[in-house]
């Protein structure tokens, strides 16, 4: 096993440092907004709009559960999957690794950077203990999916989801 290291591009959030933390470091808060999308034809398009993807919350995440630190689901086709907390750092960085069932060990770290009041850098590094043959078939997804979650990050409407949970 060795450790692979996957770091997205910065990408740029139009929104205040605050109300990003406070969304992104309550996994409740999280879970309420793919309750909303599951539940609500408008909340799921509107998404689908903004991240150019057709997406059907009901047929691919099942089974959320979730506290402000950690949080279980399944995935349809990869099985149970889960996230935890391990370092959160206000306003600044969270650190996570997985929770319960997982197929490697990983870690990952969100940095925000605040540029101004409405303007803040992301980038999501992870590290990933991989066999040769897990690096193989794994390292080009995970680096395209790392990507695409900092891209969906930055289309979060942070400011409407304050008093959400």
């Amino acid at each position: 096993m060795s450790t692979t290291k996957i770091v997205s591009d910065i990408k740029i959030i139009p929104n205040h440092v605050n109300s990003i933390y406070s969304f992104l470091s309550d996994f409740r808060k999280i879970a309420k907004v793919f309750e909303l999308a599951a539940e609500n034809p408008e909340v799921q398009a509107k998404i689908e709009e903004q991240t150019n993807k057709k997406m059907n919350f009901k047929d691919q995440i099942e089974h959320w559960e979730a506290t402000e630190d950690n949080c279980s689901f399944v995935i349809k086709g990869f099985g149970e999957a889960g996230l935890q907390f391990v370092d959160k750092e206000e306003n600044k960085s969270l650190k996570l690794t997985g929770y319960g069932r997982s197929p490697f060990e990983f870690y990952m770290w969100i940095q925000l950077i605040e540029q101004g009041p409405y303007e803040t850098k992301l980038r999501l590094t992870v590290h990933a203990e991989l066999n040769a043959m897990m690096k193989m078939m794994l390292k080009k997804k995970l680096e395209k999916g790392i990507d695409q979650l900092a891209e969906g990050m930055t289309q979060i409407p942070y400011q409407n989801l304050q008093n959400i949970g």
